[in-house]
């Protein structure tokens, strides 16, 4: 009962959204206007999904959460009110939740400045990736996430989505050619070129152009460092901006090592096949401890490990050993109990829990929730309102004894999806012989991140 009420209010507060001053008709056709509210939704840890331009049933969960955390402003449209609460985020320090970190790294890994896993936990590595972008796109380096940064990250992260999907862009206020530059993947003497309306200058309103007949999409580019070129202001009142463009700068010739290329339409990792997230849930103790010893062999194959909370305080030292691993640890609850069968607040305290189970052991704040089941409609929900992602595999292998030719093959079969077992290798002999194996058909592994970013 729980449950379906917990849905009729989400499903009431979606409704009321679509309410005149909220979100507009025009806006929902409108795939950079949907694009934009999902990339600041995403900013801010609700969990819109991948930026596709499409209203979908997460990206309505996701704005419901909004307006129960926010509620509505009368006086400004929805997309107009989250844009606005981004930008005036303070500097946010570990605050931030691993939904919003995942979204970032998604965001910074398609423009190759960001090289680690997509797992929804901030490091050294994703701190650099913040400061590159800064340089690159002239924003104050400041060493902090706040809300000029975060805003930046997810209005860059459309246009790049504009540009791939050929959406329709005009100038908006605060538009920077050299920036629009960087995120379409183009030099800015090349754009200025397309963009000739008014000189060196975008005007609001002005319909930006990222190619032209004679432009391929898929040639490689120099990202060169845009502080080195004086910004140009889009004007709102349809003036030359104050800052113009210093043409003693011009953009260099040199090959970048930042190579960038359009995000590809499939996955991250599209152009390596076969890829496919490998999900072991609740391994014991003996078998944690042979997987990470055959990983000292072979360091790049990481899979996703889900265990309970209850388990993870059992074993603390196994727990920091996982951590400090690489692989991606994902929470199944407290207890184990399939999260269907609970009520609304049982789910919720199981979450509640686990989280606090691993971020006490393992140092590690969890992003994803999984089992060996399918969560039904009312569980994603709750999952989703905890500003967690509920990630259920595709296919779950047979439960019977280990068979590494079993394994093997239904991975191999499952390209981009996840699949999940109960049955694993226990020894590092038989760890061995599945990753030799996979090597040899040139298997890389997925994690769930890089799933949930390709928007499965």
């Amino acid at each position: 009962m729980a449950g379906i009420t917990s849905n009729l209010i989400a499903s009431a507060l979606s409704l009321s959204l679509l309410s005149p001053g909220n979100l507009k008709t025009t806006q929902m056709n409108n795939p950079v206007a949907v694009a934009s509210l999902q990339a600041d939704l995403d900013a801010l840890g609700f969990n819109a999904g991948p930026i596709d331009g499409q209203m979908s049933t997460r990206t309505y969960q996701a704005m419901a959460e909004f307006v129960t955390q926010f509620g509505q402003s009368p006086s400004q449209s929805l997309g107009q009110q989250v844009s606005q609460i981004v930008k005036s985020l303070p500097n946010l320090g570990t605050e931030l939740s691993g939904t919003s970190i995942l979204a970032m790294q998604t965001w910074l890994s398609r423009w190759h400045l960001y090289h680690g896993p997509l797992n929804g936990q901030s490091s050294s590595g994703f701190m650099q990736a913040i400061r590159q972008f800064e340089r690159k796109t002239g924003i104050p380096v400041t060493n902090q996430l706040d809300g000029i940064t975060l805003a930046s990250l997810a209005h860059l992260a459309v246009i790049t989505q504009a540009v791939h999907h050929h959406w329709t862009y005009v100038a908006e206020k605060g538009d920077q050619m050299r920036q629009l530059a960087w995120a379409a993947g183009l030099p800015l003497s090349q754009f200025e070129s397309l963009n000739t309306l008014h000189g060196s200058l975008l005007w609001v309103g002005q319909v930006v152009n990222f190619s032209s007949s004679s432009l391929s999409r898929k040639s490689h580019f120099s990202s060169p460092d845009l502080h080195q070129h004086l910004g140009t202001t889009a004007p709102d009142n349809g003036t030359s901006s104050a800052q113009g463009h210093n043409s003693s700068h011009p953009v260099s010739s040199t090959p970048s090592q930042n190579i960038f290329t359009p995000a590809p339409s499939s996955a991250i990792f599209s152009n390596i096949q076969p890829i496919a997230a490998f999900v072991v849930y609740n391994p014991s103790r003996k078998v944690l401890t042979a997987l990470l010893q055959a990983q000292k062999r072979f360091p790049h194959d990481l899979i996703d490990v889900a265990v309970t909370g209850l388990w993870a305080v059992n074993h603390p030292q196994s727990m920091k050993s996982l951590a400090q691993s690489g692989n991606e640890i994902i929470i199944s609850g407290y207890t184990g109990i399939s999260l269907n069968q609970l009520p609304a607040w049982g789910v919720r305290q199981e979450i509640t829990w686990a989280k606090r189970a691993m971020l006490t052991t393992a140092g590690i704040a969890p992003v994803f929730v999984s089992q060996p089941i399918s969560f039904n409609q009312s569980t994603t929900s709750l999952i989703d309102g905890l500003n967690m992602i509920g990630m259920s595999p595709n296919v779950m292998m047979p439960s019977s004894s280990w068979s590494t030719n079993l394994a093997t093959s239904m991975l191999l079969s499952h390209v981009n999806q996840i699949v999940g077992t109960t049955d694993y290798p226990q020894s590092v002999e038989q760890w061995d012989n599945f990753f030799k194996a996979l090597q040899s058909r040139h298997f890389v592994f997925l994690n769930l991140g890089q799933i949930w970013a390709n928007g499965a």
